[in-house]
């Protein structure tokens, strides 16, 4: 659900719609928000559309009065363009370029909800000093339909989606996140968020990962007494291991060239950042039960989501030029 009110400031929320055909050579990310900054005058929505392959972004910015939101479920709309956990209908023409279509999702996955844990930020989503929230709508479901991008119509019959959310007063100041649901083996996903928290004027890093194998998603996380470590950054390559009681994750992500979007700052989307739709995640993963690890999974993961933003140093990461 759209967390703002009708009058805000300083204050940005967005949605993140990756869709992947299902032949892997094609992608979009679809990324509906709102945008305000001190007065009215600052304020509008926006939909940014990135291409994978061709590593090409666009901004099609709304009147703020253009955006429209359900009170009691998930259902935005600005101008003409709908957006659900049902699926997303496009109806853009701008300068910046025409994007036209109608994609329809099959059932969502999202993040397990409890009543002190609602959702991927768990317990922290209750802190009144956090910059910027997450939440996790959908790991994997089924795509159907097309759409038209500057004349050229991409087909998503039988592709997969991923879903996802953040909202507050901007980015945090580095962060790591990757994301794929195109593995060899259908019905896994991984997500993972490492970034700086801000904690009463000092930071730390925290992290939200979250792992969809065999039906079961398995959350290693900062407010779950996770660990994560050896964190490694170059410029091909992002690595680390994190792990819990019961289980570890091994990942290695390859990086490649990307797209430059805005990103919000103060509520203002004045930033910008460089992502990924066309990187590779190598996941290994092990039950840590016994005495000794045992592989339970071992793959890449394809046309993944990769954005590595700010001072590494932040996060605890080694970082290698």
């Amino acid at each position: 659900m759209y967390q703002g009110r009708e009058k805000m400031r300083n204050y940005f929320e967005g949605w993140y719609f990756k869709m992947v055909t299902a032949t892997r050579d094609d992608s979009l990310a679809i990324i509906p928000g709102v945008s305000y900054g001190d007065d009215t005058e600052d304020s509008h929505s926006f939909i940014q559309v990135m291409r994978g392959p061709t590593a090409r972004s666009k901004y099609h910015d709304f009147p703020i009065t253009s955006f429209q939101s359900s009170d009691d479920h998930f259902d935005i709309s600005i101008d003409s363009n709908a957006f659900s956990l049902q699926g997303i209908t496009l109806d853009i023409a701008d300068e910046a370029g025409i994007v036209k279509g109608d994609v329809q999702f099959g059932e969502s996955i999202p993040w397990p909800v409890a009543k002190l844990s609602p959702g991927a930020m768990g317990p922290f989503r209750f802190l009144p000093s956090m910059e910027c929230l997450h939440g996790i709508l959908s790991f994997d479901h089924a795509l159907e339909g097309s759409v038209e991008v500057d004349g050229q119509t991409i087909d998503f019959r039988d592709g997969r989606g991923y879903i996802e959310k953040d909202w507050g007063a901007g980015f945090p100041s580095a962060w790591i996140w990757m994301q794929s649901n195109h593995f060899q083996e259908s019905g896994v996903s991984f997500t993972s968020s490492i970034a700086t928290i801000p904690w009463f004027g000092r930071s730390f890093a925290g992290f939200i990962i979250g792992f969809l194998f065999e039906g079961h998603i398995y959350r290693f996380t900062t407010y779950t007494r996770a660990k994560v470590s050896s964190i490694q950054v170059s410029p091909t390559e992002v690595q680390f291991k994190v792990s819990n009681g019961d289980n570890m994750l091994l990942v290695k992500a390859y990086r490649s060239g990307g797209a430059t979007l805005r990103s919000p700052e103060s509520g203002l989307m004045d930033g910008r950042i460089v992502e990924s739709l066309t990187a590779r995640i190598h996941v290994s993963f092990y039950d840590t039960t016994t005495g000794s690890p045992r592989l339970l999974f071992e793959g890449t993961g394809t046309n993944a989501g990769l954005e590595v933003v700010g001072n590494m140093n932040e996060l605890g990461a080694t970082e290698s030029r």
